[in-house]
């Protein structure tokens, strides 16, 4: 098969990740085999996902950079972002083929007119809840009344609202305090503005060791809501989506077993790659990753029927809808 070489530039705002890639082209001679075939028109396209500076598709990067992606028969283009909302403009605007999210953005997306569907979970919850050193908070019903930094309409929200009806908090005693930018709610909650937020691992895990007590951990959030790769169906609808989607989940396979093998010998690696603030780099531990599966049914169910019960989605969003499989 006749090689070209095409590099792929991706620009991302105040980011900027070059990557050079092959795409492999041309005719595929007389006595291919089928599997041949599909891992050759697997290799016809870059795969473009957008991710932000967290540890969810750390899977990818291992695979991107140890070569593994290019064994399973794509090149990988993982561009990262530094806030949510330049990560969905670039998925709206069609400049990625998908995204490492939560279970709320990819709905927001669909019943904005960007449907997108998700073919692996990659984590769990992306985010937890902690109390203020000097609040006096110790549990999370001690959150009752009082008003707690996030985000609405997102899935830290969606983590509060859970949390709290859980432990038997009224709904109208459920209070948000509107912080969007999440340096400005870390900031509040470690000078004693805000008694509670909710923050996502690196921020979470900056806290605690600072001072601020656990209300909601990795575990208990987990059982609410996991993170997931989505692809746009604009990708999934071409001729060699399921052969692509297919090399993809094998290069999320074999990155998982190698980071599960020795999880803290890709420190230094999403340390680079995640850019990590410096107190963070040698205290945050890499964590152990499953194998690629669909999210579980009930969390996204649970998931829209909270969208609409809050306003945020006009009506629910079917299971069917929301996941991609392959046939």
């Amino acid at each position: 098969m006749k090689q070209n070489a095409k590099k792929v530039i991706a620009l991302a705002i105040l980011v900027i990740v070059s990557l050079a890639a092959l795409a492999g082209c041309g005719k595929a001679a007389d006595n291919k085999t089928g599997a041949d075939a599909k891992k050759s028109s697997a290799q016809t396209q870059t795969i473009k996902i957008g991710t932000l500076q967290t540890d969810d598709i750390l899977p990818l990067w291992v695979a991107q950079s140890e070569g593994v992606a290019k064994k399973s028969g794509i090149n990988l283009d993982i561009i990262t972002f530094q806030s949510a909302q330049e990560q969905i403009a670039a998925m709206t605007a069609g400049e990625i083929d998908g995204m490492m999210t939560d279970m709320v953005v990819p709905m927001q997306l669909t019943a904005g007119g960007t449907p997108v569907k998700a073919i692996t979970v990659m984590q769990g919850a992306p985010a937890g809840i902690v109390a203020a050193k000097k609040s006096g908070i110790k549990e999370i019903k001690g959150l009752a009344g009082v008003k707690t930094g996030a985000s609405s309409a997102t899935v830290i929200e969606y983590i509060l609202d859970k949390a709290l009806s859980d432990a038997g908090v009224a709904e109208k005693e459920i209070k948000v305090e509107e912080i969007k930018k999440l340096p400005v709610r870390f900031e509040m909650l470690n000078s004693g503005k805000i008694k509670a937020a909710g923050l996502p691992w690196t921020f979470y895990t900056l806290a605690v060791a600072q001072g601020a007590t656990p209300l909601v951990d990795q575990e208990m959030a987990s059982q609410y809501t996991s993170t997931v790769l989505e692809m746009s169906d604009k990708f999934l609808s071409n001729a060699q989506a399921a052969a692509q989607v297919k090399a993809l989940l094998s290069a999320w396979d074999q990155g998982v077993d190698k980071i599960n093998a020795n999880p803290n010998s890709y420190q230094e690696l999403l340390a680079s790659k995640a850019n990590l603030p410096a107190p963070l780099k040698k205290a945050y531990q890499v964590r152990t990753y499953p194998k690629s599966a669909l999210p579980e049914q009930s969390q996204v169910e649970d998931v829209a029927n909270w969208m609409v019960q809050k306003g945020y989605l006009k009506k629910s969003i079917a299971y069917n809808d929301f996941v991609y499989s392959q046939k």
